[in-house]
């Protein structure tokens, strides 16, 4: 119950019970003093009527009497008058009913009004003739009581109307900066670090709103000295200390991504021959400037879409989404004629050699290097310096045979699930929790051979059967997961293109709530790299996620693809971490430092870390200290 409806109904309750008793003892007031206005009455009654009837008292009989009495009596204020005479012999009587009408019986019964009877002795001369009792009638008091009763009534539930609408507006004026206040500490959980700029007038409220706003502003300013510092982490990470070029880690994440959403391009595989003469010549400090001066230049060569790498000491590559030949062919001189230039300044000329290879949607990654590394000994042939471009053998199915079997595995249910990537919680280190693990699909061709997943589920996407395939491989899942008699937590893999579409969301809640398995068990993921193509519609599927009871994750993640300040706004539950930031972390200067700082801001913001695939023992004792959320192995 809210605060102000808990001080509403407790001063209601106050006014009620002053009110209560001040209309009781108000009533018995009026009783009382109706009371006694009627003994006076009465006893004024007796004696003026009595002083009146003596001169007739001579005669007993005289009808005057009793046209006397009833001349007073017929004013209706007198339950009863008795005549009597000096033996107390009754010589006039005159009665009302007991009857009181238009009051109710229970007002009666609460305020009870007794009838009091006054006497008067009548004289004749110095003799008394006899005596006078005049009986007071309480109908007429109970009447006067109960209008009262119901004047009374009806102006205090007005004032108590009037008092209640008062005092909503009062708790409403007062109690709004609490509201504001709690909105303000949602804000910092939700990871919005808002400020209240119309200060509260009451002093006390005014204090916390201060001290609120002196929270958020410190919290905000924390995050965002620990997101520059993560920027920076990451970028070291990412890049070369030496010529500050990308590094291979990155070379391999970038053209996953780029094989995952179909685009088409070329990589250009760049390796020096024989450093070791130049360090003879020149001397190793000869070697790193020569390499600092290739990698500036290479990087400033007059080419759009072009991203360059540095793998290994003599190693460098060049990726471009420019599938044009031409256009291949014209930056592979213009990098031979750099190589001319800088082997006549340290009189080597036969500095390096490149290999050339066109990649497309159906090109298979694990393939790129052995073609690289065949196109470079290729162009080791020819002559110095020189470029071999290799003609597209990354691919190890047409795409109309893609198109087939993927077809195929739809129809014939042939892709099999398994529950791989067991993530668990070791806060209590003698008895781990699992908290997740991942559904992995297995796909093979026609001759049993497995298909790698990542092309399968692009060439799906080339072929708009994404959404198809999806469909079904959630079906298997929900199915194995009601096979299964203790089921734990689930990472379910979704396509971009499914999770924004509205008929396929409306599938998906119908099927959860079909398979009787419990929402809380399912978390639908993304890779970070393709929820950060539409972040919004990554978005709002978290929400509709959120909504069934279920969870959201993100895979793959890094800082880099995602900024960590950006994840309290997808109202996500999870984020798997890149196995490059959980791999070889003791030896690296910058992954403990961007691991402790994701792991900080997760928590603030209350976002679960996953690590998976952790297989070293040092790796996996640090994440352990670090408080991972869940740990795979």
């Amino acid at each position: 119950m809210s605060l102000s409806k808990q001080l509403l109904i407790l001063l209601t309750l106050i006014f009620l019970i002053v009110f209560s008793v001040n209309f009781v003892m108000s009533m018995d007031n009026i009783r009382s003093y109706l009371q006694g206005e009627s003994e006076v009455h009465v006893q004024d009654t007796a004696t003026s009527l009595g002083l009146s009837l003596s001169p007739h008292m001579a005669d007993e009989n005289d009808p005057i009497l009793r046209t006397m009495m009833n001349a007073i009596f017929d004013t209706g204020y007198y339950k009863e008058m008795r005549l009597l005479d000096v033996d107390d012999n009754e010589l006039v009587r005159l009665t009302n009913p007991d009857e009181v009408k238009g009051v109710p019986s229970w007002l009666i019964n609460i305020l009870p009004i007794e009838t009091v009877t006054a006497t008067s002795e009548i004289s004749t001369g110095w003799n008394i003739a006899g005596k006078l009792q005049v009986t007071s009638n309480p109908g007429y008091g109970y009447l006067k009581l109960y209008e009262q009763f119901k004047s009374t009534l009806k102006f205090s539930l007005l004032i108590l109307l009037g008092a209640i609408l008062l005092l909503l507006i009062v708790l409403r004026m007062t109690l709004r900066p609490l509201k504001a206040i709690t909105e303000q500490a949602d804000d910092i959980s939700a990871g919005k670090f808002t400020v209240i700029e119309d200060l509260p007038w009451t002093k006390e409220v005014r204090s916390v709103a201060k001290s609120m706003n002196s929270m958020s502003s410190k919290i905000g300013k924390t995050i965002h000295h620990l997101n520059t510092r993560l920027d920076k982490l990451n970028d070291n990470l990412n890049r070369d200390p030496l010529t500050h070029l990308l590094n291979q880690q990155t070379f391999n994440v970038d053209v996953k991504q780029s094989l995952s959403i179909g685009e088409f391009g070329h990589v250009i595989y760049i390796k020096f021959d024989d450093l070791s003469a130049i360090v003879k010549n020149h001397g190793k400090q000869a070697v790193d400037e020569l390499l600092q001066t290739f990698a500036s230049q290479l990087e400033q060569l007059p080419f759009a879409h072009l991203r360059c790498y540095r793998w290994y000491g003599s190693e460098f590559a060049v990726l471009t989404t420019d599938s044009n030949i031409d256009d291949i062919t014209l930056v592979a001189e213009q990098i031979q004629a750099l190589a001319n230039t800088i082997g006549q300044q340290y009189e080597h000329a036969d500095l390096l050699h490149m290999g050339i290879v066109s990649f497309e949607r159906s090109s298979e990654f694990e393939r790129m290097i052995p073609a690289l590394v065949e196109a470079y000994e290729q162009a080791r042939l020819i002559e110095a310096n020189a470029f071999y471009l290799k003609e597209n053998t990354l691919s190890s199915m047409t795409e109309m045979s893609w198109k087939a079997t993927i077809e195929q595995v739809i129809k014939t249910d042939a892709a099999v699930i398994t529950f791989t990537n067991q993530a668990y919680n070791y806060s209590d280190t003698a008895k781990p929790t699992l908290v997740m693990r991942e559904a992995f699909t297995e796909v093979r061709d026609a001759n049993g051979d497995l298909l790698p997943i990542g092309t399968f589920f692009s060439m799906a996407e080339a072929f708009d059967l994404v959404e198809t395939l999806d469909k079904h491989l959630v079906q298997k899942v929900l199915k194995l997961m009601s096979a299964e008699t203790d089921p734990a937590p689930v990472t379910v893999n979704l396509s971009l293109t499914s999770i924004a579409s509205l008929d396929f969301r409306q599938w998906l809640a119908r099927e959860v709530i079909q398979s009787g398995i419990s929402p809380a068990l399912l978390a639908f993921s993304v890779t970070a790299y393709a929820a950060a193509k539409d972040l919004e519609t990554f978005t709002n599927f978290s929400i509709f996620v959120r909504q069934l009871g279920a969870h959201s994750l993100l895979k793959r993640y890094s800082s880099d693809v995602i900024p960590v300040n950006l994840l309290k706004d997808l109202h996500i539950d999870y984020i798997r971490l890149a196995r490059d930031l959980t791999t070889e972390i003791r030896s690296n200067t910058s992954k403990p430092d961007l691991l402790d700082i994701i792991q900080e801001i997760a928590r603030l913001i209350e976002v679960r870390v996953l690590a998976e695939g952790v297989q070293d023992e040092e790796d996996f004792l640090w994440l352990q200290q670090a408080a991972l959320f869940g740990i795979s192995r």
